[in-house]
């Protein structure tokens, strides 16, 4: 066999950028953002925080924040600590061991341990029909709105990349914004959050034109300004210059912590989508949100989220876990498929990172079931975020406890309540039983975590 040699200058920056986008998809369930692959491709052309600034018209301390949680993010894709000054040796090593698996393993083993598995030249992508073909009908239409909802980690920003694909294709002008991107001081105002908004968005669409000007010299208040830049710098009414251009926005539920921000925003954008109907202008903006709760502090007429269309992600079922299977290389029987699933159900991140932990190291199926919620387990990052959450909500607690001795029918308004707020980040199922709601735990993950966890309550 003969030796991977790797120098920096065999792999270019477009190269490394989508080789990282791959593994982030598998790891994180979400794509790199515009500011992240800015970032990204800038610190391996070597690039200092103030060059990147610069070029992007962005600021150094919002760089140096985005920056700062990539190499995090980075560092659990390759599981070593990274930084800004290491990276490039770290990426360059992961790429080698991969390169020697590939040569060392030629063909891909058929056991459910298989660590000589090579993983997939690309994260593969399960179709979810109808879903994907209604998605693309929907943002074809004059300003529509698209509400993509699901819990943690199910897929909503992997379907909304495969839309965006789509619309580009189109010739649409497209803007990821993902709310993660946003920094403390965005949230200090409704003004300055808006700033931030149209500097994404003139960004995505090449425009250099400086936003504190028109802020500056513009009358009305910040909606009336925001309504005002958009209307005289990206739309316009020629309408074979003006493009339709759709405007993604991820990880909306952080808004939330900002009522003041949140009422306003959210309302914005419903006003925005109704102007579709009467102002011509409008319909050229398609908007799609990506949530995992509803912000139900709005008046029912101002709340985007009973307007357009709202699309609901479910869980894989079993013919597309045995796809997904498939797709890493990995010739389970029915029965390896079978306890997998009595784990996860068909939890797409939970299902994925099961197989990509198979297929990269020596772990074996029922070694990573009895493992589950170990410290070590390879679910502890989702485990503990759902636990960060519950953990926060001494109600939520005390329904787990009563959930862990049986399956509750739910009879007061305070259950419901509290069975939706779980509902919605996914660690209950409900159910018609008799007319009534019944909550169960989604996962055989979820009810033994949960159950070591507050095990000693009740």
């Amino acid at each position: 066999m003969s030796q991977v040699s790797l120098s920096e200058t065999d792999h270019s920056d477009r190269q490394i950028c989508e080789w990282v986008d791959e593994w982030f998809v598998v790891v994180h369930q979400r794509h790199l953002s515009d500011v992240e692959l800015q970032v990204l491709q800038g610190a391996w052309r070597g690039k200092t925080y103030d060059a990147i600034a610069t070029e992007s018209y962005l600021t150094v301390k919002y760089v140096s924040e985005v920056g700062g949680r990539l190499w995090q993010m980075l560092g659990q894709v390759l599981n070593e600590d990274v930084k800004k000054s290491n990276f490039r040796p770290a990426l360059l090593r992961h790429i080698q061991k991969n390169d020697r698996r590939k040569l060392a393993n030629p063909t891909r083993s058929a056991s459910p341990s298989a660590s000589d598995t090579p993983m997939p030249n690309a994260v593969p992508y399960i179709d979810r029909p109808p879903l994907e073909s209604c998605c693309y009908s929907e943002i074809g239409r004059s300003g529509a709105l698209l509400r993509l909802k699901a819990p943690l980690q199910c897929g909503k920003t992997t379907l909304m990349s495969k839309v965006l694909h789509y619309a580009e294709q189109q010739q649409y002008r497209t803007v990821m914004i993902n709310l993660r991107d946003a920094v403390g001081d965005d949230f200090a105002s409704l003004d300055r959050f808006l700033v931030w908004f149209l500097e994404v968005i003139s960004q995505a669409v090449g425009l250099t034109i400086p936003i504190e000007t028109h802020w500056k010299t513009s009358l009305g208040n910040s909606k009336i300004k925001c309504r005002t830049f958009l209307e005289k710098n990206v739309l316009t009414t020629d309408s074979a210059t003006n493009l339709p251009l759709v405007i993604a926005i991820d990880e909306l539920d952080r808004i939330f912590a900002y009522p003041a921000i949140a009422g306003e925003f959210l309302g914005m954008l419903r006003t925005w989508h109704e102007d579709a109907k009467t102002k011509p202008i409008w319909g050229f903006v398609r908007f799609m949100v990506l949530y995992t709760e509803i912000y139900t502090q709005l008046d029912i007429n101002q709340s985007p989220f009973n307007a357009g269309v709202e699309f609901c992600l479910q869980d894989f079922d079993r013919s597309q876990v045995v796809q997904l299977v498939q797709a890493y290389g990995l010739n389970w029987t029915d029965e390896s498929v079978d306890r997998l699933m009595d784990l996860v159900g068909g939890q797409p991140y939970l299902i994925t990172q099961a197989l990509r932990s198979i297929v990269q190291s020596s772990c074996t199926l029922m070694q990573l079931i009895n493992n589950a919620t170990a410290p070590n387990s390879i679910y502890r990052s989702h485990l503990e975020r759902q636990w960060h959450l519950i953990q926060s909500q001494p109600a939520l607690q005390d329904f787990l406890v009563q959930l862990l001795q049986q399956p509750l029918i739910l009879r007061t308004g305070d259950q419901i309540e509290l069975a939706v707020k779980l509902f919605d980040v996914g660690v209950i199922a409900l159910t018609q039983v008799a007319g009534l709601q019944q909550a169960t735990f989604c996962y055989r993950l979820y009810e033994q975590y949960f159950g070591e966890r507050l095990g000693g309550r009740g």
